[in-house]
This record gives C-alpha cells, structure tokens and sequence, in this order.
C-alpha cells in the first residue's frame, strides 16, 4: 500500500505554517509542535486525483481485515493512517514534510457520514493549493474546505507530527 508520490506547489517555513495553522484554533485550543523546517503545500489535484482514491483503496483493505467493533479500529487510528500515508507519499516524492495534520474536534456535528457523536472525533487537515482542506478519514469521500467544516469551532488540538 504505497501512496503515490506527493505531488507539491511549494514550501512553507514552519514559522509560516504554524501561524497559519494558529488562525485556525477556536479559543482554548492549542497546537503541536513543528518538528522540520520546512513544509511541502500539496497539490489539491494530486490529492483528490490520486492520493484520495488510493487512499481509499488502503482503508477499504485494511477494514476488512480489521474488525471494526474494537477501540483500535477509530477515527483516531484512521486518522493517524491518513497522516503516515500522506508522510509516505512525501517520502516517495522527495519533498519536504507534508503540511497535513490530524485534528481531534469535538463532535457536535454530522459531517461526512459520521453522526452528532457528541464525543471526541479525529480528521485530517492539509495545507493546499487551495487552502485549508478537511477529510474525514474512516470515509474519505471528499475534501472539504475548512471554512465549511461543521466541528471547525470545537476543535481541540491540531498536530502535525
């Protein structure tokens, strides 16, 4: 299961990204630490053309090896596989740290086909082309632009490592 090779615009200096990223927080949030210098903007086309279905391909594999009732088998791990797949798709296209994140929210929303769980509820956030963009990682269905994400004003932390 390797993603294709990630396809950037160009690079943003952590200082850059993480004030970016800051805009992003409702009050009370915070923000992990940056851990590289720089990090690759991603081509919006290359992740909806071809990450996001080969992406899919990997999550379609591994829930049906996987048994879906176990706490192992949540968003959280979902969306840490999406961040690992994308790292990889940087690692096989050369390029600097992807600016992609795992974001843990508050459900108080429906969004992508997970219910109002009223809980915790992981997602992945990437720096594109064209901005901020969410998706959620156990569906992967779309990219959403983050300024029409439901949960956007419960998030709770954002991590980029």
């Amino acid at each position: 299961m390797v993603p294709p090779a990630l396809v950037t615009v160009h690079t943003i200096k952590a200082e850059d990204l993480l004030i970016a990223a800051q805009k992003l927080l409702p009050k009370g949030a915070f923000l992990g630490p940056l851990l590289d210098d720089n990090y690759a903007v991603i081509s919006y086309d290359w992740l909806a053309q071809k990450f996001l279905p080969a992406y899919r391909v990997a999550v379609e594999t591994v829930q049906d090896m996987a048994s879906r009732e176990a706490e192992g088998a949540d968003c959280d791990n979902y969306g840490m596989f999406l961040r690992q797949m994308v790292g990889l798709a940087g690692i096989v296209g050369r390029s600097a740290e992807p600016a992609a994140a795992q974001v843990v929210v508050f459900q108080a929303k429906a969004f992508s086909g997970v219910p109002n769980t009223r809980e915790r509820h992981a997602v992945g956030l990437f720096l594109t082309d064209r901005g901020w963009m969410v998706l959620e990682p156990q569906k992967a269905v779309e990219l959403v632009p983050f300024d029409r994400y439901a949960n956007r004003r419960s998030i709770q932390y954002i991590t980029f490592h």
